[in-house]
């Protein structure tokens, strides 16, 4: 299902057949223009074929990454009863909200393989469509908080101490939370978000009308990646020098100390990570989108790009449910899975033993020692 923020107006879509992908626009017309065509004009030919064979493909290992990573996650969480600790209050979220998006994607999968295509009724495709930006805009702002969690630790750890108590974090969750359910409801429920394309196929949260671009959508749009987006970003990229520098400058009275830090440092790098990978290529390209849809730019060249490039940028987008469970285990000293049957335990796979390999390296020499203290205090 393609985000509101990528799609073609109905009203500039010109298709060259009931079943063809291929889209005419004339250039005036993709930028909104309202002064006729000329016949001097160029028409911009834009082909997103490859939708419908890219989204169910890349939606379909998400879903069984991501609905297996996360899972896991949560059933650690759980299990150790660390979910309420004050270093997994946002981790837990964060895996809650990435379940949430990955249930949906099923639906999504059988849209675009339908030829983008919505046979499932306007209800589900509210739900669908508010989980997503609840993923979207959600992701990001726990990621942020884990970055600054582990800088207050690392820049103030006598700050820290005062702030350890889990239920700062859980308020900070439950902020965040309502204030998703409420931008989500003002953005989705305000009017039907189904509606029929010129082939008789069903769109779910795309093909809006210039007027609504024009309208609230394009404010809605840039204000939502500038808050929820850009500004986290900032603070993202902020955090981690600042951590670096703290490390390089001084290095802590004993081994533990030194191993509060290195893991502070390596999460962030874990978290700016996925954020580059995932969102920002999403983010750039929904503002450029955005832009020309209210008559800022209106080259034909950047027409052709941005439809193709929407397409891309969501499916990368949805890898951030799949990648966000490294981060619970770079984030820990000792996130080991020891999976159990009928109370006896399981023998680990090779390819968990070289994970545990890996994370005593980047850890350092230190890292398996003080084997009695919690793996997931900070």
């Amino acid at each position: 299902m393609s985000s509101p923020l990528w799609t073609t107006s109905r009203d500039l879509l010109k298709e060259s057949g009931p079943d063809s992908g291929e889209l005419w626009l004339n250039c005036t017309d993709c930028a909104l223009n309202s002064t006729p065509s000329s016949p001097n004009q160029t028409d911009c030919k834009e082909n997103a074929d490859f939708q419908y064979i890219m989204f169910p493909i890349v939606y379909s290992i998400v879903f069984i990454l991501g609905l297996a990573g996360n899972l896991l996650a949560l059933w650690y969480f759980i299990s150790t009863k660390s979910a309420t600790a004050s270093s997994n209050v946002f981790k837990v979220n964060l895996a809650t909200i990435d379940l949430l998006f990955v249930l949906t994607l099923p639906w999504k999968i059988v849209y675009h393989a339908l030829g983008n295509n919505w046979i499932f009724g306007e209800a589900m495709c509210k739900i669908t469509s508010s989980l997503f930006f609840a993923n979207l805009y959600g992701s990001t702002l726990f990621l942020t908080c884990i970055c600054i969690d582990r800088y207050i630790a690392v820049v103030h750890p006598i700050r820290s101490l005062h702030l350890k108590k889990p239920v700062y974090r859980i308020s900070i969750s439950i902020i965040l939370w309502i204030t998703l359910a409420a931008a989500i409801m003002f953005l989705t429920f305000r009017g039907p978000l189904t509606n029929a394309f010129k082939n008789g196929n069903v769109a779910c949260m795309e093909n809006f009308s210039s007027k609504s671009w024009k309208g609230r959508i394009s404010g809605i749009t840039i204000f939502s990646a500038v808050l929820g987006f850009f500004i986290p970003l900032v603070v993202i990229i902020i955090c981690y020098p600042l951590i670096a520098r703290k490390l390089l400058v001084t290095a802590g009275p004993s081994h533990r100390s030194n191993m509060i830090k290195k893991k502070a440092l390596r999460t962030i790098l874990v978290v700016l990570v996925v954020i580059l990978i995932c969102f920002v290529p999403y983010h750039v390209i929904q503002v450029i989108h955005t832009l020309r849809r209210i008559n800022v730019f209106s080259s034909c060249t950047l027409v052709r790009f941005t439809y193709a490039a929407r397409h891309v940028t969501m499916a990368l987008c949805s890898l951030n449910s799949c990648l966000d469970p490294l981060i619970y285990y770079f984030a820990a000293e000792k996130f080991v899975w020891k999976p159990t049957c009928c109370g006896r335990p399981l023998k680990l796979p090779q390819f968990s033993k070289t994970i545990s390999s890996l994370s005593k390296f980047t850890s350092g020499p230190h890292s398996t020692s003080k084997s009695t203290e919690s793996s997931m205090d900070l």
